[in-house]
């Protein structure tokens, strides 16, 4: 075994630190306490879009993913969250939304940190919704990405390659994560 005394008490000690960070991820059962919260959560953002709730709905938005349409966008972060609001509230109002489920059989945790030294754990739920609108009634299925930061549950659905490149530029351990596909099918 290699004798590690001659590196600097300091360097080493920031190799200790790095390792846990540089270690992949690995995914566990979500179970408990944990579940019980993650899956109210859930239940309550679906009913939220089913109740025309949007202000709620985008509360339910992570808020790195929000910093990131505010960037984007040219929106100061304070107006964002009226922008959106208006915006939810339009699309809420322009269809019916209905028949919401989630699968919570086999969900699975994974815990990460950012760069910046915040834990995330996250899991992937998939969630299926009708939507009716003038010309017909529509299934969706969807993955969804359940994210805990800061104590606190956050939905996105991912419906593409858009939305997954979102989610990995403000979650960089998602990058490459490959989600189930969305379907859309006439009821």
């Amino acid at each position: 075994m290699r004798n590690l005394a001659p590196l600097a008490p300091g360097l080493l000690a920031l190799l200790l630190l790095a390792l846990p960070m540089a270690a992949p991820a690995s995914a566990r059962p979500m179970e408990g306490a944990e579940a019980r919260k993650m899956q109210t959560a859930v239940d309550v953002y679906l009913r939220s879009i089913g109740r025309g709730e949007a202000e709620r709905v985008v509360a339910a938005v992570p808020p790195r993913i929000k910093n990131i349409f505010a960037g984007s966008a040219g929106i100061e972060a304070g107006k964002l969250d009226g922008v959106l609001i208006e915006q939810t509230e339009a699309l809420l109002d322009s269809a019916k939304f209905g028949d919401f489920a989630a699968d919570y059989s086999n969900i699975d945790a994974t815990d990460s940190v950012l760069a910046d030294g915040s834990r995330v754990t996250w899991t992937v739920v998939p969630t299926q919704f009708s939507v009716q609108t003038d010309s017909g009634k529509v299934l969706n299925r969807q993955p969804m990405l359940v994210l805990n930061e800061g104590g606190k549950w956050y939905m996105m659905r991912i419906e593409g390659a858009q939305q997954q490149e979102l989610v990995s530029i403000a979650y960089p351990f998602l990058k490459g994560v490959s989600f189930p596909a969305a379907s859309a099918s006439p009821m």
